[in-house]
């Protein structure tokens, strides 16, 4: 097949190469055919490579139908100012629009259906114009909400739909894991036990009790919610199900609220820790190809990002390594490479959000 070059500042994911990168001494760095990845064009541009050789002839095969088609055309580099912005303003008005719905749950033990579908959709919506966007705009976010219920609910809705389109479930199914992750938590709003921070311990008698009585609402976005404390060993509740017995819309709920329980503990989104929890730590209780999913979306959307390091530098997110730690190794702005998996977690303070 025919290639043409291509300057590296304009690939795009999913290019495939038509020779093999080559250093000056002979060492070759990307292999021909390789299928570019965010990560492999990241690395082409921190090993100073200009132009390379790609592939042209053949469209590539047009995706599943349950694809949505913006897919293919995501950008995997960092939200501009702008896009965070504008992210910023609709989150919070997702977030408002779920604290009025909870607070009338709270009031009068209804579920306003109609209302939380529609947030559904928005929320829906959001992920396909870019789930990379998005992961990268919640993970850059400020923890300081006075409602954290119903701002932890909206944010496993976001994760929960992103992990699901990743996934390449249908537009019902995605639109049903991002609905099953808005009441994953509502059992707590009229159970009366709510914690410090605001969260409510799960509750799934008292949720499923209200689910119930709501007319409209699929069994599995029902059996989404109320299994969702359940693991993959039979170690869970309320019923310690194990594997298959589990419903998919559940395995998604598990792991983006344990994500964001954990990421989002201090004052700053904190993802890198909670990674490594979900590569190792969880392994037999998560489901292994849903975390897998995750941990790449996360790791994709972090790309070019910089981070503030413990000792006052910023640095930029050049790579990840494609197995072990999920520390990146970074660029400092005096051009030196680290790699932060032999310094552990804790060289990390925070995520830098656009200017």
């Amino acid at each position: 097949m025919a290639g043409k070059m291509v300057a590296v500042s304009e690939l795009t994911p999913g290019s495939v190469l038509a020779d093999a990168v080559i250093t000056i001494k002979g060492k070759t760095l990307l292999g021909k055919g390789v299928q570019l990845t965010p990560r492999h064009i990241s690395l082409l541009r921190a090993w100073d490579i200009r132009n390379v050789f790609i592939e042209t002839g053949e469209a590539p095969a047009e995706e599943p139908p349950e694809v949505a088609p913006e897919a293919s055309q995501e950008k995997p580099w960092k939200a501009t100012s702008q896009e965070y912005r504008e992210f910023v303003q609709e989150l919070d008005s997702l977030i408002t629009r779920t604290a009025q719905a909870f607070h009338f749950i709270q009031k009068q033990s209804i579920v306003p259906l109609p209302e939380l579908t529609d947030t559904t959709g928005k929320i829906y919506s959001s992920i396909r114009k870019n789930s990379l966007t998005s992961i990268n705009c919640l993970l850059l976010g400020d923890c300081k909400l006075a409602d954290f219920i119903s701002r932890h609910s909206v944010m496993v809705a976001f994760f929960a739909g992103n992990i699901a389109r990743a996934m390449k479930w249908n537009e019902d199914d995605i639109q049903g894991a991002v609905l099953s992750g808005l009441l994953h938590d509502i059992g707590s709003l009229t159970a009366g036990k709510i914690d410090d921070r605001g969260h409510g311990r799960p509750h799934i008698a008292e949720t499923a009790a209200l689910l119930k009585k709501v007319r409209g609402l699929s069994d599995k976005v029902i059996l989404g919610v109320v299994q969702h404390c359940e693991c993959m060993d039979g170690s869970g509740f309320p019923t310690a199900a194990s594997g298959a017995k589990i419903h998919p819309y559940a395995r998604i709920i598990s792991v983006a609220n344990i994500f964001h329980i954990q990421a989002y503990s201090g004052e700053h989104a904190n993802p890198f820790p909670v990674l490594d929890l979900l590569a190792h730590e969880m392994f037999g209780k998560l489901d292994t190809a849903v975390c897998h999913t995750f941990i790449n979306q996360v790791r994709d959307s972090l790309i070019n990002n910089k981070i503030l390091l413990s000792d006052g530098q910023e640095a930029e997110i050049i790579f990840f390594h494609p197995y072990g730690s999920c520390l990146p190794i970074v660029r400092t702005s005096d051009s030196r490479i680290i790699d932060l998996s032999k310094r552990g977690s804790s060289a990390i303070t925070r995520i830098v959000p656009p200017s």
